[in-house]
C-alpha cells in the first residue's frame, strides 16, 4: 500500500511539472511584452522596429494621448521616429484606404484607415484616414502621425482626440 501511495505521489508531481512546463509556452495574458516576431525591421537608420499591427482597446480602438502614454509608455514612437518612418519609407495607399509602408529593405507594415475621433468621441474618416499617437508632447498638444488620401504627415494635435496606437522596439 505504501508503495502505491509513493508511486501515486510521484506520478502527480510528474504530471504537475509537465503541465507547468507546457504552460510556459502559452501566452501570458498579464504579460505586456510582445514577442519580437510581432515587430518588423524596415531597415531604418535608427534600427527602430515597428509592430506589425495597431494596438486594440481604448474607445473603439482609439486612445487619448494621456491614455496612450499611461498604457504604453516608452513603447510609443517619438515624433522623430514617425518622421524617420515617413521620410525613409515608401507609402502606398491601398484600395481600402490603408497605407502599405515599405522600408528600405523591402519589408512592410500596414497602417489601416480606421479613422480617428474628436474629443466628444465622434468617429470620422473610417476607410479613408487614420492616425497614431507619438510619445512626444507639445504645449497642451502632442505629436501624431496622420494620413489620408491627400497626405501623410507628422502633426501636433489636441490630446483629448482619439488616435490609434502603433508600438515600436528600439
Amino acid at each position: 500500500m505504501k508503495r502505491f501511495l509513493l508511486l501515486g505521489i510521484t506520478l502527480l508531481v510528474s504530471v504537475a511539472m509537465l503541465m507547468t512546463a507546457c504552460k510556459k509556452d502559452e501566452p501570458n495574458k498579464n504579460n505586456t511584452e510582445t514577442p519580437d516576431t510581432d515587430y518588423v525591421d524596415l531597415g531604418l537608420p535608427s534600427g527602430t522596429k515597428w509592430k506589425s499591427a495597431n494596438e486594440t482597446g481604448g474607445y473603439n480602438g482609439f486612445y487619448t494621448f494621456d491614455e496612450a502614454v499611461s498604457t504604453f509608455g516608452d513603447k510609443l514612437p517619438t515624433k522623430e521616429q514617425f518622421e524617420e518612418l515617413k521620410n525613409n519609407c515608401t507609402w502606398e495607399q491601398q484600395n481600402d484606404g490603408s497605407f502599405k509602408v515599405t522600408g528600405t529593405n523591402g519589408k512592410s507594415i500596414v497602417f489601416p484607415a480606421v479613422g480617428y475621433c474628436d474629443c466628444e468621441n465622434n468617429v470620422y474618416g473610417v476607410g479613408s484616414a487614420g492616425g497614431c499617437w507619438s510619445s512626444t508632447p507639445e504645449s497642451g498638444h502632442a505629436w501624431c502621425l496622420l494620413f489620408d488620401s491627400i497626405e501623410v504627415g507628422v502633426y501636433s494635435n489636441t490630446t483629448c482626440n482619439g488616435r490609434s496606437v502603433r508600438l515600436v522596439k528600439k
